[in-house]
């Protein structure tokens, strides 16, 4: 929490300024932010705030550096896997002041001369704030990455929905999946409420996901000994003030489906799920994502719901058939002369199109090897 306390933030204010931000945003509350500090011990992710009081800004920003650790004057928001919306937190009363006091403090404390904020949902307020400090010559901004993934409008009922979003096939099979699975014993969809002990739904959690595929390559959550710390301390932290959503199917009393996300304002962005491989020929983890949507229509004053997931995912694309759009900002602090700025618009199209040459190649060297 050492980062936390050189920012002399209070718990208040942080809490203050993320229900009176211009949009909000999952990864920055407060509850699952801290205890991400405290487990995950990257010295170079630093919490950077405006300073002021009422508190108007809030990002967690790393330092740029390309192998074999050269620096680069960039700085971008830290992601170590849980990077749901890159977008800060932002005060609605000002927002152009407020964002460029942040960019302003992200260049003197980590002395860079623009900030990648990643995996940020397209919105008229922030991009109108931004065009203001391009027009007024303070920060110059540029797009990466564009892109729509799976979303989800809540602005309807779920019996309309699942009858216009689908084909009277599709629906029938969702049906007999369903029944199927019933067959074979006791079938249970769960959602958390209020009392319940979240605790045990997140070890389910856990032990589920690890007992497939993300077990055996080591990208499960469980066998991160920080990501199962972190997860462990948010969760029920989250869960004290509603911002935590979670919906579980079991089969005989075990978990053979389950799915968290988080609430903020009136959005709600799906985290992780996890699901039983042996049973997937029923689909669980489309049964999971049907009975949250449920869920999600029920309840009031959500609008949106935000897939997390990558533009093109084989599952949720065809269930969530609305779509927001997502990018990568770069932004230049203030300071910054336009022709720096060019440089670095220039570089990092340059770092991305590399980046993407060397995966292609790995993929295409590890197809070769396994045949």
């Amino acid at each position: 929490m050492q980062h936390l306390q050189n920012n002399a933030l209070q718990n208040s204010d942080w809490d203050v300024l993320s229900k009176n931000s211009l949009l909000p945003s999952a990864s920055h509350a407060r509850r699952w932010l801290a205890p991400m500090f405290e487990h995950f011990h990257e010295k170079s992710a630093q919490l950077i705030s405006t300073g002021t009081s009422p508190l108007q800004a809030i990002a967690v920003l790393t330092k740029m550096t390309l192998p074999p650790g050269f620096p680069v004057p960039i700085a971008q928001s830290w992601d170590n896997g849980f990077l749901f919306s890159g977008i800060p937190l932002i005060g609605r009363d000002d927002p152009q002041t407020a964002i460029s006091d942040l960019l302003i403090n992200a260049r003197q404390e980590l002395g860079v001369k623009a900030v990648l904020f990643k995996k940020v949902q397209c919105h008229s307020s922030f991009d109108l704030a931004l065009t203001q400090l391009r027009q007024n010559n303070i920060a110059d901004h540029h797009l990466f990455n564009v892109h729509e993934r799976a979303a989800l409008d809540c602005n309807q009922d779920y019996d309309s929905w699942f009858g216009e979003n689908f084909s009277r096939k599709r629906r029938k099979e969702y049906r007999r999946m369903r029944n199927r699975l019933a067959e074979m014993g006791t079938l249970q969809s769960r959602v958390l409420q209020q009392g319940d002990p979240v605790e045990q739904w997140v070890e389910e959690f856990l032990k589920l996901e690890k007992s497939g595929w993300k077990g055996r390559k080591g990208t499960a959550i469980a066998c991160s000994k920080e990501k199962t710390a972190h997860l462990r301390h948010a969760l029920p932290e989250m869960a004290q003030n509603g911002s935590l959503l979670f919906w579980t199917i079991t089969l005989n009393d075990k978990p053979v489906a389950s799915l968290f996300g988080f609430l903020e304002h009136n959005q709600v962005w799906l985290g992780k799920m996890a699901f039983d491989e042996t049973l997937a020929q029923y689909s669980p983890g489309v049964l999971v994502i049907l009975d949250a949507s449920k869920d999600l229509f029920a309840r009031e004053n959500i609008t949106m719901a935000d897939s997390s997931a990558d533009p093109d995912h084989p599952m949720i694309n065809n269930i969530w058939r609305d779509r927001i759009r997502i990018a990568d900002y770069l932004i230049a602090t203030p300071g910054t002369n336009q022709a720096t700025f060019n440089s670095l618009v220039v570089f990092e199209q340059a770092r991305r199109k590399a980046r993407h040459i060397a995966k292609t190649a790995y993929y295409r060297l590890r197809k070769g090897l396994k045949k």
